[in-house]
């Protein structure tokens, strides 16, 4: 009697074993494989109609910082030349003493606004790298990726010869800074995602109304 009753336990248990093994292995097949993307950021920056437009639009802010410096320095060497004519020492040294003054003032004015060029520089190539992440992304969900990687394992290696740190220690960084050994070619949507980028950018212009 005792007999009769193991078996069917026994079948019930392998039953089961057999059913949690089977949702197992369904589970394991049913997972789709992580898609992975790549692209060049290097490449994009490059390539990417608005990196030249933020050029354009520093080069011109630079201009006009370089051309109010000159213009100042000449009204200082102007100035200071024109106390060769003085006749009076009290007035002379007065004179030079201000214009001592302001060229000091306008050191530290020109280094000022240098750094004001440099974080202006720096927000702008922010706002480049934010598109860029938010346009990668979409493209991203239209081409089914779950991640997007920047490809740096190609890049060339870089020597500074002004830097403090030898060649081999310069090299040695960037090796250890880096994430990416290989990437697939078919895998890499650098193209795609300045094509996208840069059709955007068109189509925003256009819609601008012009003033």
């Amino acid at each position: 009697m005792k007999h009769r009753t193991f078996l069917p336990a026994v079948l019930c248990v392998l039953g089961g074993a057999v059913v949690a093994a089977s949702a197992f292995a369904a589970g394991r097949i049913a997972a789709a494989p992580t898609a992975v993307a790549s692209i060049d950021i290097q490449k994009v920056l490059e390539k990417i109609s608005a990196r030249a437009d933020t050029e354009v639009e520093i080069s011109r802010l630079a201009a006009a910082f370089e051309k109010d410096i000159t213009d100042r320095s000449k009204d200082l060497e102007a100035r200071l030349k024109a106390t060769e004519a003085m006749t009076d020492p009290a007035q002379v040294q007065s004179t030079r003493d201000a214009l001592a003054l302001e060229n000091l003032q306008l050191r530290e004015w020109t280094q000022l606004k240098g750094q004001e060029l440099d974080r202006e520089r720096a927000l702008r190539f922010e706002a480049l790298y934010r598109e860029i992440r938010s346009e990668a992304q979409k493209l991203a969900q239209v081409e089914g990726y779950d991640y997007v990687l920047v490809n740096d394992g190609a890049a060339d290696m870089k020597r500074d010869p002004r830097s403090k740190e030898s060649y081999f220690e310069q090299v040695q960084q960037q090796i250890a800074r880096r994430r990416v050994l290989v990437a697939s070619a078919k895998d890499d949507i650098t193209d795609k995602l300045v094509l996208r980028m840069n059709n955007n950018r068109a189509a925003a212009t256009q819609a601008t109304p012009k003033p």
